[in-house]
Parts: structure tokens; C-alpha cells; sequence
């Protein structure tokens, strides 16, 4: 019987089997070596120091995972506790992908900047899937301009909650236009895809945070 899994016992299958246990049972399988070993053929000691080392090993590794996960817990924490001096404040987002909270309510202005004047652009919704839901249309013309989305499909229908993404369609021009959300943070909440800051009723990835502005 050897500690990695591949046993020599008559007993025992033949096949390789994944340790995946514990220290406790990393010990049983190498007293269990010891009490069934051939007493003509016993192990020898550079086996059973090399099987020890390999024990050893084993949970060195798994304290180190622990450790790891110890630490990459702890900056979380860290992080998500620092995200809290975001609420109060009037903060420009990137506009591209968001998601709509359950509480109801409008979404933040959004502000666009265009290279050029725009001529038939038009700011675009879609959903999770990449269906469009709505189109706003943009005044012709405009360098910057502020539409304001009221958070329904075009058939004024509030949309669910969920993810959806917003782009810009520049239209008839060569326009560069770029979409920022504006808005007040009023909270910061944990989610199971990661810490998000609400603005209005859409949750915005703190990554997507451009500029902070003084409390409101």
C-alpha cells in the first residue's frame, strides 16, 4: 500500500483513488501500511520518511490554502468596508453594462458627450439576452446633451430587474459619443456578483466609477 492512493493490498481495488481527506485519515492509510505489510518484504525506512514528508506536504499545503483564503477574505472585507465613503456623493459612471434593483424608482440622468455634432443618434437598451428594449433618440446636432431614461421598455412598461447593457447609436454622423451615468450613491450593496453601488434603482460596479464628486 503506498500513501498516494495506490494500493498493493490483495483486499483492497488496485486502482489509483484521488486523497482528498484529511490529516487524520492520511494517518489511518499509513498505519494501516504498517500493520498489513508483508513481514518477509516490510517497508523500508527511506519509504515510510518519504510517506511522512509527503504528510507533511499535505498540510503545509492545506494550511496555506487556508491562510490564502484567510487573507483574500480579509481585503475583501477591506475593500467593501472602503466603498462606503462612495455614499453621500455625486459620481459619474461609465453607462455601459448595469443592473435594475427590485426597489423601483428612476435611474440616474445619463450624460453624453459627442466628438462632433450628432445627426440621427440615438441611445440604445437592451436587455440580458440582447434584445432591444428601448431607443431614445438624440437631439441632432448636440455635442453634449442629457437624456433622461425612465426606466420602462418602449412600450412603457417598467422593465424587471435584471442586467442590461447600454450603447450609443451615432446615427448618420462620424460622432464618438460617450454615455456616463450621473448620479447621487445612496448605498452600497454586497450581491452575489460582487459588491455594486446604487444609484437611483440601477447598481453600478464600482469599477465603473469615472469621477467623485463632493457630498450632496
Amino acid at each position: 500500500m503506498k500513501i498516494d492512493g495506490t494500493s498493493t493490498d490483495p483486499t483492497t481495488p488496485t486502482s489509483k483513488t484521488q486523497l482528498s481527506g484529511s490529516k487524520d485519515e492520511f494517518l489511518k492509510l499509513f498505519m494501516a501500511q504498517l500493520q498489513h505489510q508483508d513481514p518477509f518484504a516490510p517497508t523500508s525506512g527511506a519509504d515510510m520518511v518519504a510517506q511522512l514528508a509527503q504528510l507533511s506536504s499535505v498540510e503545509q499545503s492545506k494550511q496555506m490554502s487556508e491562510q490564502l483564503a484567510d487573507m483574500a477574505a480579509a481585503q475583501n472585507a477591506s475593500a467593501n468596508a472602503s466603498l462606503s465613503s462612495l455614499v453621500g456623493r455625486e459620481c459619474n459612471a461609465t453607462a455601459a453594462s448595469f443592473d435594475v434593483s427590485e426597489t423601483g424608482g428612476f435611474p440616474p440622468p445619463l450624460d453624453l458627450t459627442s466628438t462632433s455634432p450628432t445627426k440621427g443618434a440615438s441611445v440604445v437598451i437592451k436587455n440580458a439576452e440582447g434584445k432591444e428594449i428601448q431607443r431614445i433618440p438624440i437631439a441632432d446636432g448636440s455635442k453634449t446633451a442629457t437624456v433622461a431614461w425612465d426606466g420602462k421598455d418602449a412600450k412603457g412598461v417598467p422593465v424587471p430587474p435584471g442586467s442590461y447593457s447600454i450603447s450609443v447609436d451615432a446615427g448618420q454622423s462620424a460622432s464618438t459619443i460617450t454615455p456616463t451615468w450621473h448620479g447621487h450613491v445612496d448605498a452600497v450593496e454586497l450581491t452575489p456578483n460582487g459588491p455594486r453601488l446604487r444609484m437611483g434603482n440601477l447598481l453600478v460596479a464600482p469599477g465603473d466609477i469615472r469621477t467623485i464628486g463632493a457630498t450632496s
